[in-house]
């Protein structure tokens, strides 16, 4: 039989409902195009035309529902990952200082920090793949939820080898928690509010105002001075209390998510897998959820699949519908395949092909390339000032008599609630004609700048000053690196490309400890943390492709 014409495709595809615009995207009736000839030339390679066509309509029909009372609230349930997350990466930086004072057995104190990070390194890594595999939904609702289990464990340790033991492991929970996080929220809501996984960072800032805030009442008042050291576990209870209130917090937050309100697998990582009747329910369980009529059918998009496969309207009956693989807890009964039908064929599909649509195309590559690169010199870069500020104001006395641990931490929360204006402006910045790329190549190099400054300063309110402005900065930056890669890579791709970046951030960290180890709680790694964000800056400059504008492929 040879193939139908051009056409007699467009007519086919009308009479479902849908129709082809002249740059090839699928629009419904008479409704406005939305085709965008960006993506589809960026994207070449990466994805094919089915996925690119499929991901269009879903989008559009996202932003028919709008934003609406699911999305508010998965904001705020999404907020609940930024925050343990950081629970996580400022809990051990606070508890560090008590933890010298009572365990006999350190050879070095920042061995934990390189033990929470190889558990980050692998977390990253694996949750990231397996969102790509499996979907989002496992690592969504495990993360949290087992490393507030193991938070809590922590405070029963007796020496510090088992404490890095159990850092490790809260580090694979943490280090899939926000880069599958920022991909659930990203392909949820409509294009015109994709700006608030930008904001979803101060989230991230709550939580360590919230480790400060808590860190200054348990540290300051149950735990043991230096001049102490070594001190009895009854003297130096309050790193325990303060492991035991994170580690609670974070499983609340996780039964919330698993009991209190459930979302359906992500639509996009659906249709990647044709699984396209679930990717419709996922879509309407929305509409449903916001009282907004249900207008995507399964029929719009196996007329999509006809019109890519150059198939007429009359032969159609004799091609088998999309799997209807549905959701446990979104599907109508009788539709649905098992757990293990569904993991068998996701890791049957699992090749290295995920990979290499990273780097399909010279754009793509170039992109990619440059992307990974920034978040490996961020990983440095942060966390050699950011994650040691409480030890480090521990050493500046040159200024004030008071060095006790009430006046570290009071500065310390002081640093941490100014942080949090960083993501709130971030996201409205973005929005403005310089979009994600230029918002982060400045909020990168005024860090660097601050940071040398930083150095120089004399005086106590100066040093809070020039502390404030770097947090700020520097978590502007962090909240638009957070949103831009996500929203830069396909979906088929999106878990992965993320948790490369994610993984890269974390091995940064890891270099970023062992300097640490060796240098001491000196100048010099604040010098080298400066240089580095201004070369994220440079690197800034250098990606390809803007997201500002592009609803998420």
């Amino acid at each position: 039989m040879s193939a139908p014409s051009e056409k007699s495709v467009t007519k086919d595809a009308t009479e479902s409902g849908l129709r082809q615009t002249a740059s090839g995207s699928v629009i419904q009736g008479d409704a406005s195009s939305v085709g965008d000839s960006v993506l589809r030339d960026f994207y070449t390679g990466a994805v094919n035309e089915n996925y690119r066509l499929k991901s269009e309509l879903i989008a559009k029909h996202l932003g028919e529902i709008g934003m609406g009372k699911f999305q508010w609230i998965l904001f705020v349930v999404n907020g609940f990952g930024w925050i343990v997350d950081n629970f996580w990466s400022q809990g051990i930086t606070a508890i560090r200082p008590p933890i010298g004072n009572e365990f006999t057995d350190i050879a070095k104190l920042s061995f934990s920090s390189v033990a929470y990070y190889v558990g980050l390194i692998v977390g990253a890594s694996f949750w990231g793949t397996t969102a790509d595999l499996i979907g989002r939904k496992p690592a969504f609702n495990a993360t949290i939820l087992y490393g507030g289990v193991f938070a809590c464990a922590v405070a029963g340790v007796q020496n510090f080898t088992g404490f890095c033991v159990l850092w490790a492991i809260i580090g694979t929970a943490a280090g899939g928690n926000v880069p599958v996080d920022s991909v659930v929220f990203l392909e949820f809501v409509p294009q015109t509010h994709q700006w608030l996984l930008v904001s979803l960072s101060g989230w991230w800032n709550l939580g360590q105002v919230i480790v400060s805030l808590l860190a200054w009442v348990f540290l300051a008042n149950f735990a043991c001075d230096s001049t102490e050291a070594p001190c009895r576990m009854q003297d130096n209870m309050g790193w325990r209390y303060l492991m035991i209130t994170l580690g609670g917090i974070a499983i609340a937050f996780g039964l919330i998510r698993i009991v209190a309100f459930k979302i359906p697998e992500s639509p996009k990582f659906l249709i990647s897998k044709g699984r396209d009747a679930e990717a419709v329910e996922a879509v309407n369980y929305i509409a449903r959820y916001n009282k907004r009529p249900e207008t995507l059918t399964l029929e719009m998009l196996q007329a999509i699949d006809r019109q890519c496969a150059g198939i007429s309207e009359s032969d159609a009956g004799s091609i088998a519908p999309a799997a209807a693989a549905v959701d446990p807890d979104m599907a109508p009964r009788g539709s649905k395949l098992s757990h293990m039908e569904i993991l068998k064929e996701s890791f049957r599909d699992y090749n290295a092909d995920n990979y290499k649509k990273l780097f399909a195309g010279r754009k793509m590559a170039q992109h990619t390339s440059v992307t990974f690169l920034i978040w490996l010199t961020v990983g440095v870069a942060y966390p050699l000032y950011f994650a040691f500020i409480p030890s480090y104001l521990a050493t500046k006395s040159t200024y004030s008599a008071n060095t006790s641990l009430n006046h570290t931490y009071m500065i310390y929360c002081i640093v941490s609630a100014a942080g949090v204006l960083g993501p709130i402006a971030a996201g409205f910045c973005v929005e403005t004609r310089f979009g994600r790329r230029w918002m982060m190549a400045a909020s990168a190099v005024l860090t660097g700048v601050f940071l040398f400054a930083y150095t120089a300063v004399g005086t106590e309110a100066a040093d809070i000053g020039f502390q404030c402005a770097t947090g700020i900065l520097g978590n502007f930056e962090y909240a638009v690196m957070y949103a831009f890669t996500p929203e830069s890579f396909p979906g088929p791709v999106r878990g992965t490309g993320t948790g490369i970046a994610a993984t890269l951030l974390r091995v940064g960290g890891l270099a970023a400890s062992f300097v640490s180890t060796y240098a001491g709680y000196t100048v010099v790694p604040i010098y080298a943390s400066a240089a580095l964000w201004i070369v994220v800056g440079l690197f800034c400059i250098g990606l390809p492709y803007e997201t500002h504008g592009h609803a998420s492929l």
